[in-house]
């Protein structure tokens, strides 16, 4: 009787596109202008930069935007702007946004787009506004604006709903170096739902995004399915160094992924050390497949100092995470007293819920109890039709036998 062991999602949902990133630039504005927040405590020393600067950039007095840069009082304003708003002040910043915007500001153009977006101007929404600032800023040169029109025809909010047209603007500004547009354009391209697919641009973006000091995880796990999946396109050395990238950045699947590689010797060279560390790095983030897995390896001793209380412990908590396999073997180590007080009536409940949900060892677990009234009343003929939804589902199930005795032996066994 095979111990139920966790796989690699194999149907996976896309990747999701990312359509939350419409925030202002605050983080940006006061690394850049902390010396400007500081001058406008000190009004006097910046009266004296302010005029030794516009003089030197031949901007007209009073001028906040010259020459496609801020001069020092416009940078004072911007600064002005960003501490109204760190300070809830929302009126006041649009209006300090708008003064530059009116002057050719891109990055304050785009801040009223995300706020006309917002409402914060009128009370409510207001989309063709927003839309028009951020044209205004693209037209400037502000990438981020790119990423949000991108977002707007993507999903059709305030425009007709334009997939490839939110796609372009996305492709734009991932030229411009931007791993969030990278990303929504490339997984858009790799499901081709709103546009014919484009496996191999997809995963030129995905590369991108998955590279740099701002490399999005998702980017990489991805990357590395799509170089696993057969095709042209496959290739294993690839798709082992894009699941490392991810692992080395704490994505749970990636680990637990590279844990069977390892432990299997699958692509790699076996190394148990490696899949066990792999494992505990997921499971320590709550990951239920490594969990379930990691609980296997201590049930038996493999690799690890045989700790069966442990490994019931960790059965538990990927049940309660809702893996399926670790409810059948909770059921098992419970059924026998392994590692808990044997309890055969919990065990066949357990066993019940995979069953219902329609998971084939769960089903098979349950046939041989009831057929055998081993925890539950019997009843031979549910056992029956649960023997041959197991084996339909291409699970092995003989009921015929006692479930203890085929447990023992698969125990005795060692990890099957």
């Amino acid at each position: 009787m095979a111990l139920c062991r966790s796989v690699a999602p194999t149907g996976r949902a896309a990747p999701t596109v990312i359509t939350d990133r419409g925030k202002l630039t605050m983080n940006t504005i006061s690394r850049r202008y902390a010396g400007a927040l500081t001058c406008l405590v000190l009004l006097c020393g910046c009266a004296t930069r302010e005029a030794a600067i516009v003089g030197a950039s031949g901007a007209a007095p009073g001028s906040l935007y010259a020459n496609g840069k801020l001069t020092a009082m416009g940078e004072a304003r911007l600064a002005h702007a960003a501490k109204a708003y760190s300070e809830g002040n929302e009126a006041q910043a649009y209006a300090e946004f708008l003064v530059l915007a009116e002057q050719g500001h891109g990055e304050s153009q785009y801040n009223l787009g995300v706020m006309d977006g917002d409402g914060v101007a009128d009370g409510a929404p207001d989309i063709p506004k927003a839309i028009a600032w951020l044209q205004k800023a693209e037209g400037a040169g502000y990438p981020g604006a790119l990423f949000q029109l991108g977002v707007y025809h993507y999903k059709g909010v305030g425009v007709a709903r334009d997939v490839p047209k939110g796609v372009a603007y996305w492709r734009k500004c991932a030229a411009q170096g931007d791993n969030d547009c990278a990303f929504n354009a490339a997984a858009v391209l790799a499901t081709g739902k709103g546009m014919p697919a484009d496996r191999a641009s997809a995963m030129t973006l995905f590369a991108q995004a998955g590279r740099g000091p701002e490399a999005k995880v998702a980017a990489q796990s991805e990357l590395a399915r799509m170089y696993m999946a057969d095709g042209k396109h496959s290739d294993h050395v690839k798709a082992i160094e894009w699941f490392e990238a991810a692992a080395a950045n704490n994505h749970a699947q990636s680990q637990h992924q590279l844990a069977r590689f390892y432990i299997e010797g699958v692509l790699v060279k076996a190394d148990q050390g490696r899949a066990l560390s792999m494992y505990q790095r997921a499971a320590a983030q709550g990951y239920a497949p490594s969990l379930n897995n990691l609980a296997i390896l201590y049930r038996y001793g493999d690799g690890v100092t045989k700790d069966q209380a442990r490994a019931v412990k960790m059965f538990r908590q990927a049940h309660e995470a809702g893996m399926l396999e670790a409810t059948v073997n909770l059921g098992d180590v419970t059924f026998m007293g392994w590692g808990t007080r044997a309890d055969k009536a919990a065990a066949v409940r357990l066993y019940q819920i995979a069953a219902d949900t329609g998971h084939p060892a769960g089903r098979c677990r349950y046939a041989q109890a009831l057929r055998h009234g081993d925890g539950v009343t019997r009843n031979v003929a549910l056992a029956k039709r649960l023997q041959e939804a197991a084996g339909n589902a291409g699970y092995p199930c003989h009921s015929d036998e006692p479930l203890g005795k085929s447990l023992f032996n698969t125990h005795g066994k060692g990890r099957s």
